[in-house]
C-alpha cells in the first residue's frame, strides 16, 4: 500500500509526541521489520527514519520490558538503513546507539538478539571511522567473552570472528587485540571448530597480529593455545589455499624467532612440518 511504510515510519519518529505506549511502539517496528524487505527501497527508508534520528529503535532496544523479538526486529531495521557510507557513520554517531549494540553484546543476552546486532555491527564497522569508536567502546573485550562460550552457536561464533576482524584492522583495535591475550587465545581455539569461513577469518586475524605486525604478546598467546599443533593439523585438512599460506608463514614467525619451529612446546607433530 503507497504510503504504509511511511506512515509506519512517521509513528516512530513522532511517537514522543504522540504519546505512544511501548507496546504499540514495539508493535510498530515489528511490523515496519516485517514489510521492509518486501519494501525494498532501503535509501527511502534511510530518508523516512534515519536523516532525523533514530530514538524510537533505540528505546525499543534498551527498554528492559521489550520483546526480544521486538529488539531484535529493531536491530535488523538499522542494518537495513545502514546501506552506505554516510548512514553507517550516521548510525555509529547517534547517541547512545552504538554503545547500546556494543553492550548487548553480552554471554547473558539472547542469542537470537547477540546473532542480529553481530550482523548489524559487521554491516556498520566498515568505514574507518568507526572502527576506533568500537575499540573505546571495549568491543573487543565483549567479543573475546562470545568466543570464549563453550554454548555460542557457530554462526554466532563465525560473526564474532567477522566483527573482531573487522574492528582489529585499525592500529587501535590490533594494539588492544595483542594486548588481551584471551582473545588471541579464544580465536586459535574457534580455528578449526566453527566453519571453513570462520576459519579462514580467524587465520587472518592471528597472521595479522604475529606475521605483519610481529606481536611477540599474540605470539606466545597462540603458543600457550596450542596454536601451532592446531596450526599444523589444519595445514593437513581441506583449507583454502589463502588459510595454507597464512599458516605457512605463522609457521616461519615462530621457527625464525626460536631457531626451532616449536621452540619448547612439546609437541609430537613435528614429523608434519611443511618445510
Amino acid at each position: 500500500m503507497d504510503g504504509f511504510v511511511a506512515m509506519l515510519a512517521a509513528l516512530l519518529i513522532h511517537s514522543d509526541d504522540k504519546d505512544l505506549s511501548p507496546p504499540v511502539v514495539e508493535l510498530a517496528v515489528r511490523v515496519l521489520d516485517s514489510v521492509s524487505t518486501e519494501f525494498g527501497d532501503f535509501h527511502e527508508l534511510k530518508r523516512l527514519l534515519l536523516i532525523p534520528k533514530p530514538p524510537s529503535l533505540l528505546r525499543v532496544m534498551k527498554q528492559g520490558s521489550s520483546r526480544p523479538e521486538s529488539r531484535i526486529a529493531a536491530v535488523r531495521i538499522i542494518q537495513s538503513i545502514a546501506i552506505d557510507a554516510e548512514s553507517k557513520l550516521a548510525v555509529a554517531e547517534s547517541d547512545g546507539l552504538l554503545l547500546h549494540l556494543v553492550n548487548s553484546i553480552a554471554p547473558r543476552t539472547d542469542p537470537p538478539l547477540i546473532d542480529a546486532v553481530l550482523s548489524c555491527l559487521i554491516s556498520i564497522s566498515m568505514p574507518k571511522r568507526v572502527k576506533p569508536q568500537l575499540v573505546r567502546l571495549r568491543a573487543i573485550g565483549k567479543l573475546r567473552e562470545v568466543l570464549r562460550s563453550p554454548s555460542v552457536p557457530a554462526p554466532t561464533a563465525e560473526k564474532a570472528l567477522k566483527l573482531l576482524e573487522s574492528v582489529s584492522s585499525c592500529r587501535e583495535g590490533m594494539a588492544e587485540l595483542c594486548g588481551d591475550s584471551g582473545c588471541v587465545e579464544a580465536v586459535v581455539r574457534k580455528a578449526m571448530k566453527v566453519s571453513d569461513a570462520a576459519t579462514e577469518v580467524a587465520v587472518t586475524i592471528l597472521w595479522t597480529a604475529c606475521y605483519l605486525f610481529r606481536d611477540q604478546k599474540a605470539a606466545d598467546a597462540v603458543v600457550r593455545s596450542n596454536g601451532l599443533t592446531r596450526i599444523l593439523l589444519l595445514m593437513q585438512s581441506n583449507c583454502s589455499p589463502a588459510v595454507r599460506g597464512m599458516s605457512t608463514d605463522l609457521l616461519r614467525i615462530f621457527r625464525v624467532n626460536s631457531k626451532s619451529c616449536l621452540s619448547s612446546y612439546d609437541t609430537k607433530t613435528t614429523h608434519i612440518m611443511p618445510f
